[in-house]
């Protein structure tokens, strides 16, 4: 377990509800607030996910790396609120997670590890 106030890189997932038809919106809004987001300090890379299938809970997750859990916190700022007010047309479950482990056994028994 970290200790609070540590420097770790910490990985930011946020799953969110959209019916399938709103695809196009859903997309133009979260690169807006995107585009906002990886200009602000700590921010590393992101992959946004789309599911497969039109019945998913889920129809997207988006995977953010941050420097650490402060500039995570700091970049949720008045310009972010600006961008995700309290009428934004989506839910979302967001949660801040810890790597535990980057080991991984790959196809043909190569040893992968992931970026940390």
């Amino acid at each position: 377990m970290r200790k609070e106030g540590s420097a770790i890189s910490v990985t930011f997932i946020n799953c969110f509800e959209v019916a399938p038809e709103a695809d196009a919106d859903f997309l133009a809004t979260w690169r807006t607030v995107n585009a906002y987001m990886i200009r602000q300090p700590g921010y590393l890379a992101h992959a946004l996910h789309r599911a497969l299938g039109d019945d998913a809970r889920y129809r997207f997750v988006n995977v953010v790396r941050w420097s650490n859990a402060e500039e995570f916190e700091a970049a949720h700022d008045e310009g972010f609120r600006a961008l995700v007010t309290p009428d934004y047309p989506y839910r979302f479950v967001p949660a801040l997670f810890e790597v535990i482990d980057t080991s991984a056994v790959v196809s043909g028994g190569a040893d992968a590890r992931l970026p940390q």
